[in-house]
């Protein structure tokens, strides 16, 4: 009883957490508006949803196994986007500001 609640507090203020992130985010890519920018977004909007799958899972939409398949999957998206925002954001260095066009 007192593991769920203590693991259900930690998934809420974990949720919680991941939506201010990309929300901010969101806020650096609407001000920027660069590649880079746009990829980190999306690899902190994949680590919002890797915490939904928490919710979802001890909420029961989710069996275990979809649970890990997502989690895992989305732990490789986020790695990917990242490694591309890396690469993007040197490749536009010699670009002012490498706009999205």
């Amino acid at each position: 009883m007192a593991y769920t609640l203590i693991l259900g507090v930690l998934l809420a203020f974990g949720t919680v957490s991941a939506a201010g992130i990309l929300g901010v985010g969101l806020a650096a890519f609407i001000q920027r508006r660069s590649w880079p920018y746009l990829l980190v977004a999306l690899a902190l909007a994949a680590l919002f949803v890797r915490a939904m799958t928490g919710v979802g899972y001890m909420t029961g939409g989710l069996s275990l196994e979809a649970h890990h398949l997502l989690e895992h999957g989305l732990d490789i998206v986020m790695a990917a986007l990242v490694i591309a925002a890396v690469l993007s954001a040197h490749t536009l260095g010699d670009r002012i500001g490498g706009e999205i066009r």
